[in-house]
């Protein structure tokens, strides 16, 4: 059935072009020189008679485009595009840039063939769509000759200029390639599945053979049956098979070879059946994809035996990596090749740049966050998230690229400033007792300030017990600091409290509190760390004449809610977490009031404990890069001295007290902030990062006002705004504003 199907097919083809298509091709009688006709750019051309210098002249040196049966664009395989009536008598010249819609002779042994086919002059290109049948085909000039078939074609080719000859993919080119222009010219493209079936290069080397096609996920190969000499091999991420012997350069210092190199698996390479003769030095050229994924110590056999191993050793290969400067590559072993075994080894990757600093560059502010990352991500089990990240981070060409890369799989900025937010948030509940008790409306004013007129009239009417609200806004800004970004924290809190006196001088009391807290990165990549704090404090009170004492015991409890970004070429992930945790206070704070007039000066001495708790978390929406972090625990101790100085205006049955105020707080426990944690990908080590360490010494200025209620009454109240500002060396500042309402009876 499949000769009567061919024969069928030829038929209907005849049909299509007889009789008339047939009388309209060229017909080339005879010897010498015949110009393509525009019947035969049209229609094609049959040449007879030729006695073997008769030559089809297509187009003229410099002129434009002359094809050859344009009314074939079906490429028909019948009738040929050019014909001859006898083997080895006619030849074709392409003068010009030519398409071919079809084929030129017949395949052997039948035959005929045509006895030469020469072209590619300067700046022309030949492109063949049919089979090529010919003794001899000629590159005369610079230009290219495509045989585009996918199929065979027939004839020893020569250069005799630079000029280049490709191969399209599936297309075989039957007979050796030599160059008489000299070494080192002639350029050879082989398509993938291409296959030169002779040797190529002759005796003194193509300029070079480049293997085109395949990906960085799957290679492609070509073959070269015979042997090879070349000065330079581009092989991309292919494989060229090569039958016989590989002569590099012609064992001159000159040889190249370049290759990609995209996986460990994916790489250009050439396979050797012969032997493999190299010059004293050669120099391979690696490229290396974006989504490569390689791992230092990974070896590559860029040029190998099929079977033993045979050819030149002790050549030293030079390897260097043109793509991106973050990988190297060296040569192995270091002293030369083996036996034409020529083997290079990855030594680092962009991931291990955090851990090879550039000398003479400055360090990247998050180098020592990356650096200790980098030996657990290198030994993740290579899951598609793994992978993905991996990928992203060795597209990266410049040190501090990386560096900020692989920081973004720590602990974010916001996590990290947690615990001593928490702390400060402390701190400001602490403020909201200690400014209870040092200004408890009228009794205080009578208690404290008894050289007043009004203290003699209010005698008898101390109020027994008060309720008291507060409110306090809290804005802090944190300069960058050890490789993490500067951030912003706001506190928003409250509190409600009830003390009553249990004798002359002293007043005992609970307060019941709820704070939120939010910290914000200010910049790069967004991170923030939200919390809920709900606060129960117990303090007392007590008071000698000027002198007085205040402390209490505090106890809060922490809902945390934190977020992230990964933002990687490619990549963009958003772990966050929900997790909680517990502080416990001890503050107390003692003062001696210097009264001069209406003029109250207090110098203050302030004591405060914090341990700071947060349980452990895991992180989800980042996969196996998703953290699992370990608890912490912190623990605080600040010293605080500092003074105020206050007023009392009386107006009618009102009392204005403004103050000024000031306060060194001092860090005699000052832990530094860090965490230990490990991906969620399984066998993840743990890991921990340098942390933050707050500021050793924070300024405190600040400015208030109350306003009192001093009748003598059973029942007063007041109204106190209090504004601060801290400030540190460590470029730590933060402003905070208090509201409080009390109400006694």
């Amino acid at each position: 059935m499949k000769p009567i199907t061919a024969s069928l097919t030829v038929a209907v083809a005849l049909t299509a072009w007889a009789p008339a298509s047939f009388a309209q091709r060229q017909s080339a009688v005879g010897p010498g020189n015949i110009p393509l006709s525009a019947s035969g750019t049209t229609y094609g051309v049959d040449m007879t008679g030729s006695a073997t210098t008769g030559t089809l002249i297509v187009g003229t040196v410099g002129g434009p485009e002359t094809d050859i049966f344009t009314n074939n664009t079906a490429l028909a395989i019948t009738p040929l595009a050019v014909s001859t009536d006898a083997s080895n008598q006619s030849s074709i010249l392409f003068n010009s840039s030519s398409t071919v819609y079809g084929g030129i002779g017949t395949i052997l042994p039948g035959g005929p063939v045509f006895l030469n086919i020469s072209g590619a002059t300067a700046n022309s290109t030949v492109n063949f769509l049919g089979g090529v049948y010919a003794t001899t085909i000629d590159v005369t000039g610079t230009g290219t000759m495509n045989f585009n078939n996918g199929g065979f074609n027939d004839g020893a080719t020569n250069f005799g200029a630079d000029g280049t000859v490709s191969l399209a993919p599936n297309t075989t080119l039957i007979g050796a390639l030599t160059t008489t222009a000299g070494a080192d010219t002639g350029t050879l493209n082989l398509g993938n599945a291409s296959e030169l079936n002779g040797a190529a290069g002759g005796a003194i080397g193509l300029k070079a053979i480049n293997v085109l096609g395949g990906s960085n996920l799957a290679g492609g190969s070509a073959t070269i049956s015979g042997a090879v000499d070349a000065y330079a091999i581009n092989l991309g991420t292919n494989t060229l098979n090569i039958g016989g012997a590989l002569t590099l350069a012609n064992m001159t210092p000159s040889g190249v070879i370049n290759t990609t190199i995209a996986s460990q698996s994916v790489y250009g390479n050439i396979r050797v059946s012969g032997s493999t003769s190299l010059g004293p030095t050669l120099s391979v050229l690696v490229a290396v994809p974006a989504g490569a994924l390689i791992n230092v110590g990974s070896q590559f056999n860029i040029v190998a035996s099929n079977s033993a191993q045979s050819g030149t050793s002790g050549s030293v290969v030079t390897v260097q990596d043109p793509t991106n400067p973050l990988y190297k590559f060296a040569p192995f072993p270091l002293a030369g090749t083996a036996l034409g075994l020529v083997e290079i080894i990855a030594v680092s990757t962009p991931l291990q740049a955090p851990l090879t600093p550039t000398p003479g560059n400055p360090i990247p502010p998050t180098q020592p966050i990356a650096a200790p990352l980098v030996p657990i991500v290198v030994n993740l089990p290579p899951t598609p998230g793994v992978t993905s990240v991996i990928t992203a981070i060795n597209s990266l060409t410049t040190a501090p690229a990386v560096d900020n890369a692989i920081a973004q799989l720590a602990p974010s900025t916001a996590a990290m400033a947690a615990p001593l937010v928490a702390f400060q948030g402390s701190r400001e509940f602490q403020n909201l007792i200690a400014a209870r008790l040092q200004n408890t409306v009228c009794s205080d004013i009578n208690n404290r300030q008894a050289t007043l007129d009004a203290a003699a009239a209010c005698q008898g009417v101390e109020p027994k017990a008060g309720w008291w609200l507060k409110g306090f806004g809290y804005e802090g800004d944190q300069s960058a600091q050890h490789g993490y970004s500067a951030y912003q924290s706001t506190i928003v809190g409250t509190m409600v409290g009830f003390d009553t006196p249990i004798d002359a001088n002293t007043r005992v009391g609970i307060g019941l509190g709820y704070a939120h807290t939010g910290i914000s990165q200010k910049s790069g990549i967004a991170s923030s760390t939200d919390s809920s704090t709900y606060q129960a404090t117990a303090y007392v009170g007590h008071d000698i004449g000027p002198w007085f004492m205040d402390a209490d015991l505090a106890f809060g409890w922490n809902d945390y809610t934190g977020r992230r970004q990964i933002s990687l070429p490619g990549v963009s992930l958003s772990p966050h977490a929900n997790y909680d945790g517990q502080q416990y206070s001890a503050f107390a704070i003692t003062g001696y009031n210097f009264y001069a007039g209406t003029v109250t000066f207090t110098p203050l001495a302030s004591l405060q404990y914090t341990k700071v708790n947060l349980a452990s978390y895991h992180e989800t929406g980042a996969g196996d890069v998703g953290l699992n972090v370990k608890s912490q625990s912190y623990n605080f101790l600040e010293s605080g001295l500092g003074a105020r100085i206050s007023d009392n205006l009386h107006y009618g049955a009102l009392t204005y007290v403004p103050d000024l105020h000031a306060k060194w707080l001092h860090e005699l426990n000052n832990p530094s902030i860090s965490q230990s944690a490990a991906f969620a990908a399984a066998s993840s080590s743990y890991f921990s990062t340098p942390g933050m360490k707050p500021p050793a010494d924070t300024f405190d200025i600040g400015a208030g006002l109350t306003l009192l209620s001093c009748a003598c009454t059973a029942r007063t109240w007041s109204i106190e705004a209090v504004y601060d500002h801290y400030f540190s060396a460590g470029g730590a500042s933060a402003d905070q504003g208090m509201l409080r309402y009390t109400h006694t009876f």
